[in-house]
């Protein structure tokens, strides 16, 4: 089943019986979830709490009113408060708002599966997202990966929306980047892989080269007025412009610097002292440096920081680890990171037949430059060259479902085909 380029007809979901009882299936497996692991913030998610806490208690942006800050962004932790300041400190609408933005990721996902495949992809990627055991986790975990990821496949929805005219689309996926920008600053650049995306896929022409300019331009500009509010405010706080947060020096120094293992490190105490934006900016020069001086040694650790990012899944049941031992005990904790860690290697097999399939069937440029590829490379590549986490390959997972799904498909033909030759072959 190949990819065809975005020029040509597109096809579109439909909303058949099989979708439906996959969104049910979807709901009801998080719902079971949340009924027996209760939320208890652990990690960045007692983080994203105290954030949500302060900001509706205090007004403040910061883990204690006394110390506003921009080190993270704030999009999350606006969505939590909002919760917060309607429901009252409370988890269960955090967990309804996750589930709903499940949801969300599986309808969009099957959407963007059926109009660049066809409806039996989009029904297979369903399938994969609905039955994820890491997301199926995650409706108990405060985190960015559920409006990321919603606000990122929803923009590219729209972005290749066949009925929306460019302006409407433009305008309308530059309002959800925006968001998805506030819940983290990876996003900003995504205009340019969409866009990137259906040129390189389709036949490049002066008039389509200038279409997705304008596009690009039109989406940028409501970004910029959406953040404009946040950035201001950090200008306000630090005396010169913070667009979003400052911890993108820090992810670099930690994924660049003697020492590194590629994954998260504490900054060293003698650079506490610094205000945010300064500590942020010694530290992205250092690790500069360090990245100059060894050239090989950077390319050795972008190698171990791509295999940190694919080869393990087990944060859904990390974050949840103390709701897990509440109620099942230690030894279940173990259990199902190796069940997450088995899921996550068969969705890989899958999405790495699905990438070979699509090759053969479409070839390279198809392939590797389709939106849903391309914005695969883009996160890949920021994490190769920034700090790595396993979590972060979640920032994909509906474009990675998109593969799996491709790779059942080839496995559901292959079998087809060689059921075909054993019943049309003589029998001796």
């Amino acid at each position: 089943m190949n990819a065809q380029p975005y020029n040509q007809e597109s096809r579109e979901l439909r909303w058949t019986r099989s979708l439906v009882l996959l969104t049910v299936l979807a709901v009801a497996l998080r719902l079971i979830w949340a009924w027996w692991v209760p939320v208890i913030p652990f990690s960045d998610g007692a983080a994203y709490d105290a954030f949500a806490r302060t900001l509706v208690q205090e007004g403040t942006f910061g883990v204690v009113a006394s110390h506003p800050t921009a080190f993270w962004p704030p999009g999350t932790t606006f969505l939590h408060a909002t919760l917060y300041a309607l429901f009252g400190i409370r988890y269960e609408p955090i967990i309804a708002m996750n589930i709903a933005l499940s949801v969300g990721i599986l309808w969009v996902t099957a959407r963007l599966a059926a109009r660049f495949w066809n409806q039996q992809t989009a029904v297979l990627s369903a399938l994969i997202l609905a039955t994820w055991p890491t997301l199926v986790m995650y409706p108990t975990i405060l985190a960015s990966e559920l409006p990321f990821v919603f606000f990122t496949l929803l923009a590219l929805d729209l972005w290749t929306h066949p009925r929306l005219g460019a302006t409407s689309k433009s305008l309308l996926a530059g309002l959800v980047l925006g968001f998805a920008a506030l819940v983290r600053p990876q996003a900003l650049l995504l205009p340019l892989v969409y866009a990137a995306g259906l040129l390189l896929t389709s036949r490049v022409t002066l008039p389509a080269l200038l279409a997705q300019a304008r596009c690009v331009a039109l989406a940028g500009t409501v970004m910029a007025v959406v953040i404009a509010p946040w950035t201001w405010r950090n200008h306000q706080l630090y005396g010169e412009p913070v667009l979003i947060s400052t911890n993108g020096g820090i992810t670099l120094w930690m994924g660049n610097t003697p020492g590194t293992d590629g994954r998260y490190m504490v900054v060293p105490p003698q650079y506490s002292h610094l205000p945010e934006n300064e500590k942020a900016r010694v530290l992205k020069q250092e690790a500069m440096d360090y990245i100059l001086q060894d050239p090989a040694a950077f390319a050795e650790r972008a190698v171990r920081k791509l295999l940190i990012l694919y080869t393990n899944e087990s944060v859904g049941v990390g974050w949840n680890s103390p709701g897990i031992r509440q109620t099942f005990g230690k030894t279940w904790e173990h259990r199902l990171k190796r069940m997450t860690q088995g899921s996550w290697a068969l969705i890989c097999l899958l999405a790495a037949a699905g990438i070979w399939s699509s090759l053969r069937r479409s070839g390279l440029q198809n392939t590797l430059f389709s939106p849903i590829m391309l914005s695969i490379l883009y996160f890949t590549a920021i994490h190769m060259v920034v700090v790595s986490q396993e979590r972060y390959h979640l920032a994909f997972a509906g474009q990675w479902a998109i593969l799996a799904a491709l790779g059942l498909v080839q496995l559901v033909n292959w079998r087809q085909s060689r059921r075909s030759v054993e019943a049309n072959t003589p029998l001796h």
